[in-house]
């Protein structure tokens, strides 16, 4: 369902959680996360109560995505790799239709028509990659054993723990510095200790990343 609030339009998510949780999502949009048994009129009390800061953050949001590029696919273009931009370099020639070099992504011309499916593919092949060694050491560090990875498209969420407790990471989660990324390990980790983000659970985050709210940021 969704809740209109001053001028803003919040998707609203009910679930067995204790807390009410106010985000803005990667597209800006507005989601909140309330418990089951809190009814209309008090979440609107709620969310009226942070209005500044939803007004504060989704300025910011319009600001960081005011110059999104519009990706031709031409050489030249860049695409980031853990944090690091890498070069967009098309060429008649290539045996492969994508391949990561250093810092360059060569693609075969015959494949631009599917760049963004291939560019894709590789996003998330370096997940299964890279991923894999966080999990292991950040959950030795934790004292939790996670369920399964899958890296595919997650629409508005970074990253996310089901019941499960399957870990699923967006492949954008490729395109972060290590830093960040290693934020997202450990946040999803630590809701297998946490289901909800509470005190608790952020003082758990803390124990392990000291810096986290940099990253959470």
């Amino acid at each position: 369902m969704s809740l209109v609030v001053g001028k803003v339009t919040c998707q609203v998510v009910r679930t067995s959680r204790r807390t009410t949780e106010i985000s803005i999502e990667r597209d800006g949009s507005v989601f909140v996360r309330a418990p089951a048994n809190v009814d209309d009129a008090r979440l609107h009390k709620v969310v009226e109560k942070k209005l500044p800061w939803v007004y504060r953050n989704l300025a910011l949001w319009n600001e960081l995505n005011r110059e999104s590029p519009k990706r031709e696919f031409v050489s030249g273009e860049t695409f980031y790799v853990e944090g690091l931009p890498c070069i967009l370099d098309v060429r008649a020639d290539c045996d492969t239709p994508l391949q990561l070099i250093g810092d360059r992504l060569i693609l075969r011309e015959s494949n631009r028509p599917k760049a963004m499916t291939h560019i894709q593919a590789m996003y998330r092949h370096l997940g299964y990659q890279r991923i894999p060694a966080l999990l292991e050491r950040y959950a030795k560090q934790l004292g939790v054993t996670p369920g399964k990875l899958r890296v595919w498209e997650l629409m508005n969420r970074w990253a996310s723990c089901s019941t499960a407790g399957n870990l699923n990471f967006h492949w954008r989660t490729m395109t972060l510095p290590r830093d960040i990324l290693e934020y997202l390990v450990v946040h999803e980790l630590v809701h297998l200790l946490h289901r909800n983000h509470t005190k608790e659970f952020w003082a758990t985050v803390e124990k392990v990343l000291p810096n986290w709210e940099t990253s959470e940021k």
